[in-house]
């Protein structure tokens, strides 16, 4: 049985706790000073009074920092932008204050923000895909694969071979690249990235994608990254510049994870190897979506000639972890295996294989 939705006010209260355990104290002070709002029947309060999505499950609370992060990043509300790192501001004593009347004065920008999914395209859970695709390769025996996400976002992901991965052991992608994932990316034990496929083709999907030539969209990716991390939001900047340079870059199609899959599926030579990914994507699928998807990787595998991989980096606890099925021709020889694990954001991969 589902647990049921959070008020805003402890929607809030999770959020802040959050925030504190992934490194946004921003955020963190933020979330829980509109929660005392809500006590002290402050603007807060009739925000939540008016809202018309769930609280925690629609994220509430991120759609609205998302908003009020928006506008300082185009410079209509200076007086958050100059305590945001993002902005090259820093936080200041008067950042609640401030806040807290952003909310009174942008009422029409935050309904807006109430009405746009989160959506970050989080670049570094690449260190999750390659550490899936390098372990797919090895597994099946394989040196190229196609690759199809659902729930891709902006498609940010499926330019991996474009950035640079470094173990110190391995070495994977570009090493020119803007985009790098060096010492710190890794947590204990290093994964094992050796013999990462190269890409015969890649696609993905989405319910509202978002297309890294389009500006309003680039936007609508940074204002969901939290503006004291300033890492991934300079990592994500980089990740749109690729894109937009890059001739394998493609916007995701707008479809259902599972009528996309079937389409996809079909297109691909039955003697070529697929593998499928997707990260904090499965939570948000409907219970049909997820039963039909299952059901349309099982029909297409019991098909094939060729080596076909399930990978998936979805939430464990306070970690995510990354699971594998594998298919050689019709038999299955690896089933829900984990790999690795990190932060949701990607950053601390270890692996789990032993």
């Amino acid at each position: 049985m589902a647990a049921p939705e959070l008020t805003f006010h402890d929607a809030l209260l999770q959020q802040s706790a959050s925030c504190n355990q992934l490194g946004s104290p921003i955020y963190a002070e933020i979330f829980h000073a509109m929660a005392l709002d809500i006590e002290s029947n402050g603007v807060t309060a009739r925000i939540s009074d008016n809202l018309t999505i769930r609280p925690q499950r629609d994220a509430a609370p991120l759609r609205i920092a998302g908003a009020i992060h928006r506008l300082a990043l185009t410079g209509k509300a200076p007086d958050i932008a100059r305590h945001f790192p993002s902005t090259r501001g820093t936080p200041g004593p008067t950042l609640i204050v401030d806040y807290l009347n952003a909310l009174t004065t942008f009422r029409n920008e935050i309904e807006d923000g109430l009405a746009r999914s989160v959506q970050t395209n989080e670049v570094g859970r690449t260190t999750m895909l390659v550490t899936g695709m390098s372990f797919f390769a090895r597994a099946a025996g394989i040196q190229q694969t196609h690759l199809r996400e659902i729930g891709s976002s902006c498609g940010l992901n499926l330019q991996v071979d474009n950035y640079f991965f470094d173990t110190n052991d391995c070495e994977y992608g570009d090493r020119n690249a803007r985009v790098q994932f060096t010492a710190n990316a890794w947590g204990s034990p290093i994964p094992n990235i050796s013999q990462c496929p190269s890409l015969l083709s890649r696609r993905g999907c989405d319910v509202a994608p978002l297309n890294a030539h389009n500006e309003n969209d680039q936007l609508t990716l940074l204002s969901f990254v939290w503006p004291d991390q300033f890492e991934r939001f300079e990592r994500l900047r980089h990740a749109i510049d690729n894109a937009c340079a890059s001739p394998t870059y493609a916007p995701p199609d707008q479809q259902d994870a599972a009528i996309w899959i079937h389409e996809q599926l079909a297109k691909i030579p039955s003697n070529e190897p697929v593998l499928i990914f997707h990260s904090i994507v499965w939570q948000y699928l409907s219970r049909e979506t997820k039963d039909q998807f299952r059901a349309e990787v099982d029909e297409f595998c019991a098909q094939r000639e060729a080596p076909t991989g399930w990978l998936r980096m979805e939430p464990a606890g306070p970690v995510a972890d990354l699971r594998i099925d594998i298919w050689q021709g019709a038999r299955k020889t690896h089933s829900d295996q984990v790999l690795a694990d990190s932060s949701y954001h990607g950053i601390g991969t270890r692996s789990l294989t032993h």
